[in-house]
Parts: structure tokens; sequence; C-alpha cells
């Protein structure tokens, strides 16, 4: 007699506890979660050497369950065993009930399996579907999608499919054509880990960018944008990216211009990139439409990120001589955060809103944005940033400095989530110098601490004293609000004082 091994895990609920399959357990204590072990197989294949194969331990201290209540107690099979055997049954003429002809294929199918995983079909097997009694259906699909759906049909039985870079698209088309969402979770996950990565970028922006958000596939877009934004400068700004830039339509310029996560030189030039969307000649709808696509586009321009002097150029630009009630608004938020100190701007709640956002700019200024892959810290060790920034000095010079971050604690003595700021220059001088340093959302600041700090030979560190507003707890929970998709965000401001 063959035997199924496997373990289980019981856990006590209001209504029952959860087991295994079917095992004989000793008498029955007040247990609040049990688990069973394989064993080896005995030599007796006896009803009761059968029953001895699931071995029952305790795990924690008892607690009240009544193995006699109604309602009973959960109980599951080998599932992956259960899909096995289903998954004879694809192309299988035995108990098949409908026929799916693709591109001149015929499959061999059951209308329990198809119904169950995709609503689209239930929809077309009811009786309200005109053509529901025939035993024959033909689905037409694209000749790419024709090659894969074997692999698509038999996922519905199996629960398992093989992709690689050439399939995975075509199954995911299927997938959201016939909306199986566990098929178009495995896709979109495949995907953004092992081919959008490695893909080129052109390759990247035409295929995955462009169905991702034709279908709205956020993960995908997400991924596609993450991926283009280390090219940014390039993207917005070569002879060789040009085209499809000035094509995008809005939304697609919208998901960019939305990022954090863009490297490019200065918010200016991104600005420019945007204008020469707006009004390229060769989209008059687009230039028809101008300041409807200028009022959306504005939204997501940071102009605060901008110097006093590229915020004066703009000023002077004639698309804004044209629509000026459109940057009144933003220009004015811009100027202020400009003319307050830093410890002005971290009282003013204005300046937590998305347009105070830094992005990775190259360019030497005052600021700069961290990103800290939290999972991948290790319990008291130090995160080191390394950044420069202008220096206030004359002749002109850069000034180094270090951040170090203690995401996970600072010491065995001290669980402190810790931000030190060093000055990693030899000065000859004291440098007083002010700081702003903030916690960062998706779309806002959500926590700020900032200080003065005069750097000197012998004082060249400051404790921001972040762990005063964060606890190590705070960023370890569940879901954490300190963290996006498991990145610690920061970002720093220094300014020169007297």
């Amino acid at each position: 007699m063959s035997q199924n091994y496997f373990r289980l895990l019981f856990k006590s609920a209001s209504k029952g506890d959860k087991c295994g399959t079917s095992g004989r357990m000793a008498s029955p204590p007040n247990i609040q979660q049990l688990s069973l072990q394989p064993v080896q197989p005995q030599a007796d294949h006896s009803e009761s050497s059968s029953q001895s194969l699931l071995n029952v331990s305790l795990k924690s201290s008892p607690s009240t369950l009544s193995l006699s209540s109604p309602e009973g107690i959960d109980c599951y099979g080998n599932e992956r065993q259960v899909l096995t055997k289903q998954t004879k049954f694809f192309n299988n003429e035995a108990l098949s009930d409908i026929i799916l002809t693709v591109g001149g294929n015929k499959f061999y199918a059951h209308k329990f399996i198809l119904v169950q995983c995709s609503d689209v079909f239930e929809r077309m097997l009811s009786e309200d579907w005109s053509n529901s009694e025939k035993k024959e259906v033909e689905l037409v699909e694209e000749n790419e999608c024709v090659e894969v759906f074997p692999r698509f049909l038999k996922f519905l039985y199996s629960c398992h499919i093989k992709l690689n870079m050439d399939n995975t698209l075509p199954v995911l088309i299927l997938a959201d054509k016939y909306n199986v969402t566990s098929l178009r979770q495995v896709c979109t996950n495949f995907a953004c880990s092992f081919i959008i990565p490695k893909l080129q970028l052109k390759d990247v922006f035409h295929q995955w960018f462009q169905y991702g958000t034709k279908c709205y596939h956020k993960q995908l877009i997400t991924s596609c944008v993450n991926v283009l934004a280390e090219k940014m400068d390039e993207v917005i700004g070569s002879v060789e990216w040009e085209q499809e830039w000035i094509t995008l339509d809005r939304d697609q310029l919208v998901e960019f211009l939305r990022s954090s996560d863009l490297i490019v030189k200065d918010e200016y030039e991104l600005w420019k990139a945007a204008v020469k969307w707006l009004i390229s000649s060769q989209h008059q709808a687009r230039l028809d439409n101008l300041e409807t696509n200028l009022q959306e586009i504005v939204k997501y321009i940071r102009f605060p990120m901008m110097s006093p002097q590229q915020l004066c150029e703009i000023e002077r630009a004639d698309i804004v001589q044209k629509h000026p009630e459109l940057f009144q608004k933003p220009f004015l938020l811009a100027y202020k955060y400009h003319a307050l100190t830093l410890t002005g701007r971290a009282h003013e709640k204005c300046f937590t809103s998305p347009a105070c956002l830094l992005r990775n700019y190259t360019d030497l200024r005052w600021e700069k944005r961290f990103v800290i892959h939290y999972p991948s810290c290790q319990r008291f060790n130090e995160i080191s940033e390394r950044f420069s920034t202008r220096a206030s000095s004359l002749p002109v010079q850069v000034w180094d400095w270090e951040l170090k971050v203690f995401p996970k604690g600072f010491s065995s003595n001290a669980d402190d989530f810790r931000c030190i700021l060093y000055s990693n220059l030899i000065l000859d001088q004291p440098r007083p110098i002010e700081y702003l340093l903030s916690i960062v959302g998706k779309d806002e600041i959500i926590h700020s601490v900032f200080g003065r700090k005069s750097f000197s030979k012998t004082r060249y560190t400051a404790d921001t004293e972040m762990d005063k507003k964060v606890g190590v707890g705070e960023l370890a929970q569940s879901n954490s609000p300190y963290l996006v998709e498991d990145k610690l965000i920061l970002q720093i401001s220094l300014k020169p004082v007297d």
C-alpha cells in the first residue's frame, strides 16, 4: 500500500483547529498547536501501522480545545498531489465535455476546470451565452499566443508553468484576456525578477513598458521605470531616444515624472524634457490640448528642487508667460522653500508633499537621497553613505560627508535607530551648518529631524537624534509605514549658517 508523507501544522481557531489528514492521536489533550512529523514507514502495512505514520508532538503550552466541537477540526491533504493527479486530465478525452480549438489545434478540456480558474470562461460557458451548448468552441488568439496556449491551458489544471524570456509575455496576454489572476501574478513576478532587469533598454521600453501601461499593471510599470530610470539622462536628452520620448502618451509620461528613482542631472533638465514633449510638432492633438496637458504635467514637476536661477529661467519661458495661472502656486512653494532656513522648512507641512521629495540627482547640490534595502541589513551593523555637497567657501570647493545609519540598532547596549553625520574633510577652520534629515514614504516626507552643528578638527560628528522620532521596533514591524517596498528611504539637506 502506498503511503503519503507530509508535514501539517495544527493551530487553534475559534471554530476548531487545523490538522492534517486522518491520523490516530493519543488521548485528546488541550493543545494550542500540534505538528505532524513524517516518520519512516514500518514493515507492517496493517491499518494500525498506517495510522501510526502520523507522529504528534506538542509545540506550545496547552490551551482550551475541544476535539468534540460540532464544527470539527479543519484538515488539509496534500494539495500538490491533488493538482498532480488533476494534471492527467489536461488535453485528455476522458470525461472531457468541451473542445477548445485554437489556431487549428484541438484541446480536450473540462468546463469545471475552466470556470473555476477564469470568470471569462465562466461567462462564455454559462447558459446566457448563445453558444453555451456547443461541444466545440473556437478561440481566436494572436500567433504568439497560439504557440503558448498549451502551457496556458495546462496551468489551469496544474497551477504550474515553465516560463522563459520568450514565452512570458504571450502567456501574460492570455492570463489577462481570460482573467486568470494567479497566472497573471506568476508572469508578472517572473518578468520583474528575471526578464526586465536583463533586457536591453529599448526592449524594456517597447515591450514591457508599453504593455504594462496599456493594461495598467502597476508592478510591471514600476519595474520598467526603475530600469529606465538608471539611464534617464540618456532617455530624455539623446537623439537615439528622442522618438520614444515624444511618442509617449500623457499617462506614460506621468509614470516617469512621478518616480523619485530617476537618475537625472537635475529637475530643470526633466522640466525641459517635459516641455519638449508638450510642444512636439509631430502631435497636433497634443498641441490643441496644450493647456490641459500642461496643467496635468505641472503637478509632477518638483519646482522646489530647482535653484532660484533656474526658476527665473522658467518664469521667462513663453509657455509660462501664456499660462501664468498654472504656475503661481508651484512657484510660490518653490521660492518659499529657498527663502526659509532648514529649521523653518521642518515646521511647514507644505514641504512634506511630493514636490519636496528628492530624486537621484547627479549634479552637485546641498541635498542627497539614500535608499537602503532594509531586509539585507544586519543587526547592529552600520550602513555608510558617502556623498559630496557644494561648499560655501571660495575658491569653490567640494565638501565630503558620510551618513552612518544603523537601521537595526546601534549596539547591544543601545538598540536605537541612529543616523550620524560625519565630516570627511580635515578642516582648517570650523564649518557651521544646519541639517535636515527626513524619512521618506512613497509620496510624502514622514518624519524629519533638524539641528545645527559647527564641524571642526575635533568635532566632526553630529548625532541627528533620529532615534527620538522612530524606533528600531517601528522599522522592523510588519508592513512598517517607514519602509517603501522593504526600502528605507532617507534624504538629507545641508545649509551653511553664519
